[in-house]
Formats: C-alpha cells, sequence, structure tokens
C-alpha cells in the first residue's frame, strides 16, 4: 500500500509542480496526463471501498473497522472531483488550460489526500491486533484489490500513471510492484505505456522505472 501511496504523491507532485509552467504546445498531452492520475486515483479508492475494506470487516468480525479511512476519502472527494471535472473540461478546449487554475483547485483536496495517504498506512499496521485471523488472508485480500483494480485500468491511458511513477530503485529496489511477473510489468511499462508516450514524458519516472528530472521546472 505504501508503495501505491507513493506513486500517487509523485504523480500529484509532477502535475502540481509542472502545470503553471506548462507551455501551450504541451497542454493536451498534460491534460491527458493529470486525467489518467485522477482516473487511476479513484480506481484504487473505489477498489479499496468495494473489495478491501469489506473483506477486512469480514474477517475480523469488527463493523465499520475502517471508517476513518472512508471518513478521509469522503473530506477529499468532492474537491477531487471538481478538478476531475474542470480536466474533463478543459480536454475539450486544451486552449482554455490554465496552470495556476490547476494548482488551485489542487490546492482544494492536496492536505486531506496529503493526511489520508499518511494515516492510512499506520491503520493498517494496527491490523497486527487481529494476526490471528488475518496472518494468512490480508496479502491475499490486498492482492485480490490490486489485480481486479488493475484489471479494471487501461493498459494504455491509466495504469502507466502508477508504473511511471514507481521508483524501481526505492530502497534499494528491494520491492516488486506491482507484484506481477517482471516480464509483464516490464510489457506493460515498456510496451503498452509506450502508446501514449506524449503523456507520460511528465512522470517522475523513466520507462526504465528510474527516477528523473521534471521536465517543466523553474531554473
Amino acid at each position: 500500500m505504501a508503495l501505491v501511496h507513493n506513486c500517487i504523491i509523485r504523480a500529484m507532485n509532477s502535475i502540481y509542480i509542472q502545470a503553471p509552467l506548462i507551455p501551450s504546445s504541451e497542454y493536451k498531452s498534460f491534460i491527458s496526463y493529470s486525467l489518467s492520475v485522477f482516473q487511476g486515483l479513484g480506481a484504487h479508492h473505489g477498489g479499496e471501498e468495494e473489495i478491501f475494506f469489506p473483506e477486512l470487516e469480514k474477517w475480523t468480525g469488527e463493523k465499520g473497522i475502517m471508517d476513518t479511512n472512508i471518513a478521509q476519502h469522503e473530506a477529499f472527494h468532492t474537491s477531487l472531483l471538481a478538478w476531475g471535472k474542470w480536466l474533463e473540461n478543459v480536454a475539450k478546449t486544451p486552449a482554455n488550460f490554465d496552470g495556476h487554475e490547476c494548482t488551485t483547485l489542487m490546492d482544494q483536496f492536496i492536505a486531506p489526500l496529503s493526511t489520508h495517504l499518511a494515516d492510512e498506512i499506520p491503520s493498517l499496521v494496527s491490523l497486527s491486533r487481529y494476526c490471528a485471523v488475518l496472518d494468512d488472508k490480508l496479502k491475499g485480500m490486498m492482492k485480490a484489490e490490486g489485480d481486479k483494480v488493475m484489471a479494471a485500468m487501461s493498459k494504455t491511458t491509466q495504469l502507466p500513471a502508477f508504473l511511471l511513477n514507481h521508483d524501481i530503485t526505492f530502497e534499494g529496489g528491494i520491492h516488486v510492484f506491482p507484484p506481477i511477473p517482471a516480464l509483464v510489468s516490464w510489457t506493460l511499462r515498456q510496451c503498452f505505456g509506450r502508446w501514449n508516450a506524449s503523456w507520460w514524458k511528465f512522470s517522475a519516472v523513466g520507462f526504465d522505472g528510474q527516477p528523473r528530472e521534471l521536465l517543466f521546472v523553474k531554473n
């Protein structure tokens, strides 16, 4: 989960930092990139609420065990949707894109989103009190959610938003993410990811999985 959150953080940072500096010739591609991040975040949180959290309630027997996490989702839901709706509208007329308006809209949800991304990890760690019943199930539950969310995402317009914001060198490269065969991961990044290559030039990580400098930053 922390790796997924890291991807979200890198993606959001890449949008927020670059938005005011994007030249008009890149508006269309940048809007598409931003929309892919918005859609990917929605798919991630939808998967948690529809699959992962209900399974936790089922196996722990504790009703509302993840209610705090759901409340945190709700805290930024409306403002996040407003940003997504704005992106969808400017996608119809890219010339109307305004980087400062983009960051102003993001300012409405960034703080509660950041709080949630930080708080959710210790909330999951706290489930260790249920180790007797979850020890052999938690990993499977998280994999089931991840598999379903990944399967629902477009391999050319949404999934790369995560794959191209995952730093394979993080913590010495000890993590296998996503938890799929290396060849499949390579194919998703190197082949499917290049389908809309003009979008992913704004990501924080290259096709090789290595972190890189953002393309549009202040000197």
